[in-house]
């Protein structure tokens, strides 16, 4: 198996080390060649087919700086912070059948060298005693395949569940005591071995040969990175969902239905107990088509004043509201 040393170029980005995985895959792999690396990041990484709103707790992250990303593979929500080890492994497609125990049992192998006794288990999880300490996901392609995962070393748990955790107090309190109970972190059960320890561990274990990123490699993996960045690959290639968002306002409680598409609002409905002025048509009609943004909002609801609509309403209030479910 090759190492591939980055040096941390991508600080904790995951969008460079996704480039650098679709590089691997598309212009380095050859046949009967595997690579191999581990990388850092800090964020919520939500699968390529997922809606974010679903998955993540949007409030918590905002008032916390924690970004949000997409990942080109499938699979489930994950948080990640520093004190989280992710690896990637990078080969030619060897047979029609995919498995994931092919690769992960590499992982167990170079854990049982310190006396760490790693299971595979379902579809796609490494388990310590019982509990998970790795879960992972998968991309195969005319180039080969693609799988990447996380290895908990000491990521803080209670943040990880209130960052993919509906904002439910009750639910996020729930949450982290069920977490404990079926996640670890392995640092306790090391010996006192640090991350950089075991990443060191990892690569001397795994790899028999290396390959050094060039300076006009890393230069052309950051410019590939630049789709993985941009917010049209990680908000608007949500799937078509519908939002409803609720508050009561000075005219009364309203619901709002947004149908969504690709960034773009495809319909949008009001209702709720308000009392209205003249028919609601011509205010709902005028947001279909538009950018769903702050500004897109904004121009519409100069031109149609709630006010006008909704008896007692204030167009600060229906904007904020429909605003709400932005995520950028």
């Amino acid at each position: 198996m090759i190492l591939v040393r980055h040096h941390n170029e991508g600080n904790l980005k995951p969008y460079f080390y996704f480039a650098l995985e679709e590089y691997i895959l598309t212009k380095l792999l050859k046949d009967d060649e595997t690579y191999f690396f581990t990388w850092e990041i800090h964020g919520v990484v939500v699968g390529k087919n997922q809606l974010i709103e679903n998955e993540v707790n949007v409030n918590f992250l905002k008032e916390n700086n924690i970004d949000i990303y997409r990942r080109p593979t499938g699979g489930g929500c994950v948080y990640a912070d520093h004190r989280n080890t992710m690896f990637s492994i990078i080969t030619k497609k060897v047979n029609k059948e995919f498995t994931f125990k092919t690769y992960l049992s590499k992982i167990i192998d170079a854990m049982a060298k310190l006396g760490v006794t790693i299971e595979f288990s379902g579809r796609n999880d490494l388990l310590y005693e019982g509990k998970k300490i790795s879960g992972n996901a998968f991309l195969q392609n005319r180039y080969g395949m693609l799988m990447h995962g996380t290895f908990l070393y000491d990521c803080d748990l209670e943040t990880m569940v209130r960052a993919i955790t509906p904002s439910d107090e009750k639910l996020v309190s729930k949450g982290i005591n069920s977490v404990r109970s079926r996640v670890t972190n392995l640092k306790p059960y090391l010996n006192g071995m640090s991350q950089e320890e075991l990443i060191d561990h990892f690569e001397k274990t795994m790899t028999d040969q290396v390959h050094e990123l060039s300076f006009e490699e890393i230069l052309y993996i950051k410019q590939l990175a630049k789709k993985y960045q941009s917010k049209d690959w990680i908000f608007q290639k949500q799937p078509p969902h519908t939002k409803i968002l609720k508050k009561r306002i000075s005219g009364g409680l309203v619901e709002v239905q947004l149908d969504l598409r690709e960034g773009i609002i495809n319909g949008l409905s009001l209702q709720g107990d308000f009392f209205d002025k003249k028919s609601l048509e011509p205010f709902e009609k005028a947001f279909i088509g538009q950018p769903y943004t702050h500004d897109s909002i904004d121009r519409i609801m100069e031109k149609h004043r709630i006010e006008d609509y909704i008896l007692d309403a204030r167009t600060e209030e229906i904007r904020d509201l429909i605003a709400e479910g932005i995520l950028v």
